[in-house]
C-alpha cells in the first residue's frame, strides 16, 4: 500500500529546519521541540506484510540541536528476508542528545517493501527504504 504520493524532503532540509531548536519533551514515539513542532517516526509506505518503524532513545532534554547525523544504512539478511536499519543521531556541539533507530523490511519472502520517515508538521523527511543500505 502506498499513501497518496508523499513528497519526501531530503536530510539537509530536515537538518536546516531543526538546527537551533531545543528538545523539551520526548517518548520513544516522538520528540517535542520548543517551537511546538513534534517529530514522529512513521511507516509511510508498505506492501503486503512488510513493515517499518523507529523509536527515539537516549534523549537529553533542554539541549539545543546543532546537527543531525544520518549513519550509513545497513542492509541485513536473515533467511528469506532482508531489512535495513539506520541510526540517526541528534547532536548538541559534539555530544549526542538523542538517537532514532529506524527499521524497514521486505516482508515475507523478500518480495515486498516498506519505508519509514520522520514527520514534522505534515512534512516527511529523509525516508529509509527496506532495500537501502550496503
Amino acid at each position: 500500500m502506498c499513501y497518496d504520493e508523499i513528497e519526501y524532503k531530503d536530510k539537509q532540509e530536515m537538518i536546516d529546519r531543526l538546527v537551533g531548536k531545543r528538545i523539551i519533551e520526548w517518548s520513544k514515539d516522538h520528540l517535542k521541540l520548543d517551537d511546538g513542532s513534534i517529530i514522529n517516526i512513521e511507516m509511510t509506505e508498505y506492501d503486503c506484510c512488510a513493515m517499518a518503524y523507529g523509536e527515539f532513545k537516549d534523549v537529553e532534554l533542554e539541549a539545543v540541536i546543532t546537527d543531525i547525523r544520518f549513519n550509513k544504512p545497513a542492509l541485513n539478511y536473515c533467511e528469506d528476508e532482508s531489512s535495513t536499519t539506520q541510526e540517526v543521531v541528534f547532536i548538541h556541539n559534539q555530544n549526542k542528545i538523542a538517537q532514532a533507530d529506524l527499521y524497514a523490511d521486505n516482508g515475507n519472502g523478500d518480495y515486498y517493501y516498506s519505508v519509514v520517515a520522520f514527520k514534522i508538521r505534515d512534512i516527511y523527511y529523509a525516508p529509509l527504504g527496506s532495500r537501502d543500505g550496503e
